[in-house]
């Protein structure tokens, strides 16, 4: 039986409890164990239903390249498969330059003058980045499916839409239908996986990507692409969840619909990917530590 090896970070006590009826925990928040491949996934499945906001990293040997394989959850590092050898991608982001007061003021007044600035955020006209979101048939990107992939790219004050729904020849989910309201005949009239992946491509360009909990849309993505023969994406990414993390650290926790209410959006999250997608734009316009990051945010 392989030797698995599970990262904890920010969970609740529960999950940790749970772990250790299977793992020893060799450190704070390492566990390692011996035990089969059904084992094995029943532990990762119950670690990302459980994990909450937290972090979670799994490694085990299996028979590649390399002699192990890993995955991930709530990290910014995105799993990715390089002609048969697992390889973690890290998203480039854009480097940021300290925000500049103007000279003539004390340090006092430039703290005060940053601290009543605080909550505004000046959009600039030249920001550029593309907001994504899917829905997947599942939380597994090498067993299950994209059903449906939409974008929104912002140029200033000009936008414009992206949105597919993805061919299925499977038996939906049931929950999967309640939770989205999609079901197989809508999925009939979809595209072909790889015109739908080929056409957002060209939506995409090279703009950043923006989306919450990107990772799991990137992850899915990146699958399709490999499946096709393609290249991973390559293009910037920005979780608005991390930034969210930043400027609200208190919040109960971090569900699209618990933040979009923190930050004044009293709508309801459909859990369709292009009304989801343009809410995440809404969102974006909100969080300052994600404008700090683009070098959109200033001090007036």
């Amino acid at each position: 039986m392989p030797l698995t090896v599970i990262t904890l970070k920010n969970v609740p006590p529960s999950l940790k409890g749970d772990l250790t009826k299977w793992m020893q925990e060799i450190s704070t928040g390492v566990y390692v164990g011996n035990f089969n491949t059904k084992v094995r996934e029943q532990l990762w499945q119950r670690v990302r239903e459980s994990a909450g906001v937290g972090e979670a990293t799994m490694s085990y040997a299996t028979r590649n390249e390399i002699g192990y394989q890993f995955e991930t959850h709530n990290s910014t590092r995105i799993p990715i498969d390089y002609d048969g050898i697992p390889l973690i991608m890290i998203p480039k982001e854009y480097k940021v330059e300290e925000s500049k007061l103007n000279s003539g003021f004390s340090d006092a007044a430039k703290f005060r003058k940053a601290k009543k600035h605080t909550n505004k955020v000046e959009r600039s006209e030249s920001m550029s980045y593309v907001v994504l979101d899917i829905e997947t048939d599942g939380l597994n990107p090498k067993e299950h499916s994209i059903i449906e992939i939409a974008a929104v790219k912002v140029q200033g004050a000009n936008h414009a839409e992206f949105h597919s729904f993805v061919a299925y020849d499977k038996k939906l989910p049931p929950e999967i239908t309640r939770l989205t309201g999609i079901t197989e005949s809508v999925l009939e009239q979809g595209e072909r996986i790889d015109v739908a992946i080929e056409s957002l491509l060209a939506f995409l360009g090279d703009f950043a990507i923006i989306g919450y909990n990107i990772a799991f849309d990137i992850s899915f993505i990146n699958e399709v692409l490999k499946r096709l023969s393609y290249k991973p994406l390559t293009n910037s990414i920005y979780d608005m969840q991390k930034y969210v993390k930043r400027e609200q650290p208190f919040l109960s926790n971090y569900k699209l619909e618990t933040v979009l209410e923190a930050y004044g959006i009293d709508k309801h999250v459909p859990h369709r990917a292009l009304e989801d997608a343009r809410l995440i734009y809404e969102l974006s316009t909100k969080v300052n530590e994600f404008h700090k990051k683009f070098k959109l945010y200033s001090l007036s």
